[in-house]
């Protein structure tokens, strides 16, 4: 806590004297050891700032104090502790290691989702193939996964819309279920092509 008071009783030769408390309260002693930087010219009269302290012997003394007016340069930032050097190598390691499994993880997926295309090879027309151009084509058919309809085996979507495309009623009924853009069903009621089937 800061407290103010006046300077009397000062002994330039010896560097003490004492604080009057401007509240109520006893007589501080102060020597030349209690200021943060001994003012030039101290007079008996002075105001001064102060804390107070209790020396070994327990008696109050003034710490800190300064002289009215005073200014100081503002303490230094406290300097930023630096890592110790031997946990340095330990995060850097850290850091390999994270990256490192991130990149194994990933490798994984991409390994894993490339089997997944090469042990299931496309489907057309209920027969299986590994022609690459077939595999091509089923990804880009946009029904994925390819529709095979097993009551249909002979059928399978290629862009027909009417019925006039139809070769008998089985496929218009093939391709109302299974494929997209059709115009084969014009009241909406489920069944195809109704004048020809």
């Amino acid at each position: 806590m800061l407290h103010q008071g006046k300077l009397r009783d000062w002994n330039p030769g010896n560097g003490s004297g004492f604080i009057q408390q401007e509240k109520a309260g006893p007589d501080i002693r102060i020597s030349s050891s209690g200021f943060r930087k001994k003012p030039e010219n101290l007079q008996d009269g002075d105001s001064i700032f102060f804390q107070i302290e209790v020396d070994p012997q327990g008696k109050p003394k003034a710490v800190f104090a300064y002289r009215a007016g005073q200014h100081f340069a503002p303490a230094p930032a406290p300097a930023v502790k630096k890592p110790a050097l031997s946990s340095l190598p330990f995060q850097q390691l850290l850091s390999v290691v994270v990256a490192l499994s991130i990149l194994a993880w990933l490798g994984y997926q991409s390994m894993h989702l490339l089997r997944a295309e090469v042990s299931s090879p496309a489907v057309a027309g209920g027969i299986e193939t590994t022609d690459p151009q077939s595999t091509t084509a089923s990804f880009e058919n946009p029904v994925w996964p390819p529709i095979q309809a097993q009551q249909y085996p002979q059928f399978q979507c290629e862009g027909k819309q009417h019925c006039s495309e139809m070769s008998s009623c089985d496929e218009a009924r093939f391709y109302l279920k299974n494929c997209p853009n059709v115009l084969i069903d014009g009241d909406n009621d489920g069944r195809p092509c109704e004048k020809d089937c």
